[in-house]
């Protein structure tokens, strides 16, 4: 062949060829030559988790994840009764709790995928989906199991924070640890079966209430020779009509009488109707709530950081001083309350009205025509807690970019306890205690997401409008008016908001009327809610 002078000369250019492509594309010319043809690589589970357009449900590259992931992480149970079991395991039953707990995945604890067709048989058929079960463990739970610290949940730490800013893994620690940073009631205050050590919570929920009773009674039954329950709550859903706009509507509620559950981060395109702006976006990354998991089978195993307060409100005390500030401002006590939450009760943002009617619908405003606070104050519940943008400042201890304030974000679950709603129309026989909110909330770093708001923004008396602007009718926001806690023993610590406007979109002006601290924190603790394999593993008694 190496006489063939055609072979000779066509094996030349092959050659010159070849080093031309390589000077072309010297890294890698599959991949190159791929882009050429607008072929996007293929999407893995790692790219899915991470990705800000939510995927759907059924993408099949998420079904294992979803098989191995627990109810109510990525979408809430949507049951009306709820039951939220405490244990302590029993001194020496460690066996017999890790087989208990791994028969409870095996034929109890409800899948994410599970969740999903249960939905789509009820808005197809109106079929019930029967019970809802999920377990937690807290970091006790997993050393009173034995379980080893390499296969341990860990915190995301997405801002890769370090001891400079306090940054911990406060699921290790636990809330009892976390009191004097997040300004909680001392311990000794707590209902006394938060007082004590909790090893795992179990929530069980249903449509019908008797069929729940049946399942907590199985379940107690089942546990009973092996752990002591701690605490036991029983939620419920509480629903108020409304006369919108558009007609009566009944939405859920919470003790206070507001429409509860908005503005939740949704991680599956099934969920989003593109109304977005530059602010707010209600989509979010799996990863903002979900976490490897050790324990499980494997790369598609993975769960999430679940955080429990529970929350009780006094709402004669509420109402009485809402009253007293609506006469003090001159305003009336429904235009009051919207400022105080940020919303009328029907779900209207205070900031696009001054009148309730148009319902929770609307959840793409933002306030960025509302930069004085004098449409929605700053200390308002939703500005504070779900700032759209506003926190996005070169100050000290803001956020740099909006992807970072997007990240404080978290999966609420919670629900009401306590009975029925009060009837507001007798206000001498509101409730002072013993109703409130089971608070549960999700996510992949309890650090960055439930403690920063409750830190840095509720706690915070000078967020969202701090000291560094001040003006000559504003010395400091004050803490959020729901939720802000201030130190229980500290001289001079965090006060009531003092500032208001005088009317919606007019000047704020000082009040004396003092609304905050009328929900008291009566007990909680960090848990992580592990993959269903990894919770089966733990009947295998070599690990």
């Amino acid at each position: 062949m190496s006489n063939c002078p055609f072979l000779n000369r066509l094996a030349s250019a092959m050659s010159a060829l070849k080093q031309l492509v390589r000077k072309l594309m010297p890294v890698c010319p599959v991949k190159l030559m791929g882009r050429l043809f607008n072929r996007a690589p293929k999407p893995t589970l790692t790219t899915l988790l991470n990705a800000e357009t939510p995927p759907s449900q059924d993408n099949p590259l998420l079904q294992d994840m979803l098989d191995d992931l627990q109810a109510n992480i990525l979408k809430g149970h949507g049951r009306n009764f709820a039951r939220h079991i405490f244990l302590r395991f029993k001194p020496g039953s460690e066996l017999d709790a890790r087989i208990w707990i791994a028969q409870l995945a095996k034929n109890s604890l409800t899948s994410a995928k599970q969740q999903a067709k249960q939905g789509q048989s009820y808005r197809s058929f109106g079929f019930d989906g029967g019970t809802f079960a999920h377990l937690a463990l807290s970091n006790q739970g997993y050393d009173y199991l034995g379980v080893p610290a390499e296969k341990r949940p860990l915190p995301t730490n997405p801002q890769h924070r370090g001891d400079e800013v306090g940054y911990t893994n406060v699921f290790a620690e636990g809330m009892k640890s976390r009191q004097d940073e997040l300004l909680d009631p001392p311990v000794n205050t707590w209902d006394s079966g938060y007082q004590q050590g909790i090893h795992a919570t179990v929530i069980l929920a249903s449509d019908s209430e008797s069929t729940l009773n049946r399942a907590e009674k199985n379940l107690l039954q089942s546990v009973e020779p092996i752990a002591d329950v701690c605490a036991r709550e029983e939620g419920k859903v509480l629903y108020r009509e409304f006369q919108l706009d558009s007609g009566a509507q009944t939405l859920p509620v919470e003790h206070f009488g507001n429409v509860d559950g908005l503005s939740q981060p949704c991680f599956f395109g099934e969920q989003l109707d593109n109304a977005k702006n530059k602010y707010f976006d209600p989509a979010a990354p799996l990863s903002l709530v979900l976490v490897q998991d050790p324990m499980g089978n494997d790369q598609n195993s993975f769960g999430s950081f679940l955080a429990f307060r529970k929350l009780e409100q006094n709402v004669k005390g509420f109402d009485s001083t809402l009253d007293a500030l609506a006469k003090e401002i001159g305003m009336s006590k429904g235009l009051a309350s919207a400022m105080a939450v940020g919303r009328f009760q029907d779900g209207t943002p205070v900031v696009s009205s001054d009148k309730a009617g148009s319902g929770p619908g609307n959840n793409t405003f933002d306030y960025s025509d509302d930069r004085g606070g004098l449409r929605c104050p700053f200390q308002a519940h939703a500005r504070k807690t779900n700032p759209r943008g506003e926190s996005v400042s070169d100050n000290a201890g803001l956020d740099k970019t909006l992807e970072q304030e997007r990240g404080h974000r978290i999966a609420r679950r919670g629900i009401p306890y306590g009975g029925n709603l009060s009837d507001f129309n007798k206000p001498e026989s509101l409730p002072e205690k013993n109703v409130g909110l089971l608070f549960v909330c999700y996510q992949s770093d309890p650090f960055e997401q439930f403690e920063f708001i409750q830190r840095r923004w509720s706690n915070n008396p000078y967020f969202l409008k701090p000291m560094l602007e001040r003006d000559s009718n504003y010395d400091a926001t004050g803490l959020d008016p729901l939720v802000g806690q201030k130190h229980p023993t500290a001289i001079g610590s965090a006060k009531a908001p003092a500032n208001w406007p005088a009317a919606w979109d007019r000047p704020t002006r000082k009040v004396k009327t003092e609304l905050s601290s009328f929900i008291t924190m009566k007990g909680g603790e960090y848990f992580f809610s592990p993959s269903l394999s990894g919770l089966r593993s733990l009947a295998n008694t070599n690990q």
